[in-house]
Formats: C-alpha cells, structure tokens, sequence
C-alpha cells in the first residue's frame, strides 16, 4: 500500500499533518488470449522474452459495441501510456522509428451492449395470456349449440379435417379462430426476439473472448448437473461488460503488401454493474499483460486491485515557525506533497 503524507500551512499558524491510504479495493477480470500459427516468442539465455518493438494505433469502438460517461471520460492517450507501461513489463517496447517496428498494436475498449430481458419477460406472459384466451374461446365454442346451413354436408367435411366456412361460422367458433392467431403471434414474436438475443450473445461473446468456453462448456454434460459453468457465462455475456482488446498485427506485411495478419490478440473484460471504466481500465491491463503475445488456453478469471483515495487520521504538528501569510478564501491552505513507499 502506497501512503501519501501532506504537510498544510493552515491560518492561525498550525502545522496539520494529513495521511491518504490507497485502498486495496480489487476488481474480477476476465482475460482470453490467443496466438496465431507461426508466431512465437523468442528468449534470451536466461529464459527472458526478447525485446520486440510495436507501432500503436487507436482502433476505437468495435461495431455493435458502446460506450457510456466513464468510458468517454478516458481518452486514447490515458489508456495508451498504461498499455506501454504494461507492455514493456513482457519486453514489448514502442519503436523509434518505423524500420524498428515489427508490430502494429491496435486498442479497442467500450462496452457491450445487454440484451433487453424485459422482451423475454412480456413474451412469455404475452403467450401464456393468449394461451388462457385460447382456451377459455374453446370451451366456449364447444358449448355452443351449432346449426347446420344448406349446402354444407358437415359429416364431410368433419372426415376431411375441415372446420364450418367461415360464412358459416358462429361467432364464438371465429373466436376461436382469433385467439389461435393470437397464440401463434406470440410464439412467432417469441421466436424472433430469442433470434436477435442469440445474435447479440454471439457477437458479445466474440469480442469478450467468450466463444471457446462456451462452446466446450455446450456439450452434453451441461445436462447432466454440468450446466453451471454454461450458465455463469451466458449470464457474464448477457450483461454489459466494458472491455479492451490489444491486436497485435505484423507491421511489415500491413506497409509493403498493405495485408492485415493478425499475429495475436488479447481480450480483457470486467462487469459493467458497480464499476466504472476509468476506475478499472488500469487493473484490466495489467492482468491481460501476463498473457501478452501468448496463448491463455480459455478464459481465466481474476482479480486486481484498482486504487481508491480514503482520508487517514489528522494529526497536528504545532505551530509554524514562521507566520502564514493571509490569503483569500479559497486558497487557505498551501500545501507540499512528499510521497513515501512502504
């Protein structure tokens, strides 16, 4: 823990003493990194990677994602110099000139977008009311003493399958007919709304890093007292999650053959219910670093600490040798950081 010691001059001449603590506060990271065929990392003698030297662009939104106020109160260049940062901690270095680059980094981070479970919710109890109609019109029909009309030989067309022409219908057997549609239009509503919320769970699933585990973990066994694992991710991909993701493209293909070869890429997410981007991005990067240009295998879970100001105890130190010169009101203190680790 890092603690901050703040001198004040105070009016009055007092010497007060005031300690900030950065709280261990930690964040639940979800990291998946993949590596290209024909990329590895070379090492040095002493098991070291060896340095590698990287071009960085913004690459922005990715399509179908968002964004919202703390993700825009964090601008390319605050999330580019953390990424250096954590970079050169798996020997990856911004170049000085483009004949050094071997790398073309590209930075994507926003949030995806939630499907609307409310959608789901009004289906079911659209088709469960239209269910009930359904029935209720039935019983009513069933009930109702039918008459037969000239030229409409019923036997007939009661063999067939038919039911009475509509121009011969009852109106509570036209009621039935009205609630049977109703029925299949909540069915058909169901089915197409399902059909979006399974487009969007793909896409999200895509740029979080999800589609390996869920795949492995739809088998079978999800049915067989299996069915957690696939539970807690569609539940993770159905709610909107900030993320980053850090590609990795070959620099010398993209300038001379003006080709896109993914080498590898590394995608980091957190929730986006009780977090805010700009308190997290920084713990996000550091633990998709450990994966940088490497291939995680599946999805790995974590957590970080993200740092949080808290006022510590007041203390007075006595009186100032020298008077405090007066000042206006709203600069009443003057003050004097030291930082000092632990």
């Amino acid at each position: 823990m890092r603690l901050r010691f703040r001198t004040a001059a105070l009016a009055g001449g007092l010497l007060l003493a005031v300690t900030f603590a950065v709280a261990a506060e930690t964040v639940a990271t979800a990291v998946y990194s993949r590596v290209s065929k024909g990329y590895k990392r070379e090492k040095a003698k002493d098991g070291s990677f060896m340095p590698e030297y990287y071009a960085m662009t913004n690459g922005g939104r990715i399509d179908g994602t968002t964004s919202d106020i703390t993700v825009d109160r964090v601008s390319y260049g605050e999330v580019a110099q953390i990424a250096r940062r954590v970079l050169a901690t798996q020997s990856y270095h911004l170049a000085e000139t483009k004949e050094q680059a071997t790398l073309l980094l590209v930075l994507n981070w926003g949030s995806t977008i939630a499907p609307n479970g409310m959608h789901k919710e009004m289906n079911v109890a659209s088709a469960r009311a239209a269910l009930a109609a359904l029935g209720e019109t039935s019983a009513t029909a069933n009930q109702t003493v039918t008459s037969t009309y000239g030229g409409q030989d019923v036997a007939k067309n009661a063999a067939a399958g038919f039911n009475r022409s509509p121009q011969f219908a009852t109106n509570e057997e036209m009621a039935v007919v009205s609630a049977a549609g109703s029925v299949e239009g909540s069915f058909l509503q169901s089915l197409v709304d399902d059909r979006v919320r399974d487009r969007l769970n793909e896409a999200n699933a895509r740029v979080l890093g999800y589609v390996d585990d869920l795949a492995a973990a739809n088998g079978i066994h999800r049915y067989a007292g299996g069915g957690d694992r696939y539970s807690d991710l569609i539940g993770d991909v159905e709610e909107s999650r900030y993320y980053i993701v850090v590609s990795a493209y070959d620099f010398k293909e993209l300038e001379q053959k003006k080709k896109r070869k993914l080498l590898w890429h590394t995608r980091v997410s957190v929730r986006s219910p009780g977090n805010n981007f700009d308190d997290t991005y920084l713990a996000m990067l550091k633990n998709a670093s450990l994966y940088f240009g490497q291939n995680s295998g599946k999805l790995v879970r974590g957590e970080e600490t993200k740092g949080t100001v808290e006022l510590g105890e007041l203390k007075y130190l006595g009186e100032a040798k020298e008077p405090v010169a007066e000042q206006p009101a709203q600069e009443d203190e003057a003050a004097s950081d030291e930082e000092v680790e632990p």
